[in-house]
C-alpha cells in the first residue's frame, strides 16, 4: 500500500509541477523560432561573402511578431528565472520550425521522384 501511495504522489508531483507554456511563451517560441532562422541564413550569407544587415531583419521580426525589445527582454528575465520554462520554450520553437520544414522537405521529395523515375529507366 506503501508504494501505491508512493508512486501515486509521484506522478502527482511531477504532473502538478510540470511548466505548462503560456500565450506569452507561444509568442516567444514562434520569434525565436524566427530568430534561429535569421541566424542561419546570416551565417550562410556572411559565410559566401555577401552582405546582411542583421538589425533591419531583427526589427522586421520583432514588428511582425509585435514584440518590442522592452518584451523581449522581460521574458529573457523570466527564462532565466525560470529555466525549466525556458527549455520548453526552446522545445516548442523547435516543434515549430520543424513543421515548417515538413511541407518543404514533401515538396522536395515530389520533385525528386519524377527525376528517380527517369533515372531508373
Amino acid at each position: 500500500m506503501k508504494k501505491v501511495l508512493l508512486l501515486f504522489a509521484l506522478l502527482w508531483g511531477c504532473q502538478h509541477g510540470e511548466v505548462r507554456l503560456d500565450d506569452d511563451d507561444e509568442r516567444f517560441a514562434a520569434l525565436y523560432a524566427d530568430l534561429l532562422l535569421l541566424h542561419a541564413d546570416y551565417e550562410r550569407v556572411i559565410g559566401s561573402g555577401g552582405t546582411f544587415s542583421k538589425l533591419d531583419s531583427l526589427q522586421h521580426i520583432f514588428s511582425f511578431h509585435r514584440v518590442s525589445s522592452e518584451q523581449f527582454n522581460t521574458q529573457l528575465i523570466r527564462y532565466k528565472e525560470e529555466p525549466d520554462r525556458w527549455l520548453k520554450v526552446q522545445d516548442r520553437a523547435l516543434s515549430m520550425l520543424n513543421q515548417r520544414r515538413e511541407p518543404i522537405v514533401q515538396q522536395i521529395r515530389s520533385r525528386e521522384e519524377p527525376l528517380n523515375a527517369q533515372n531508373r529507366k
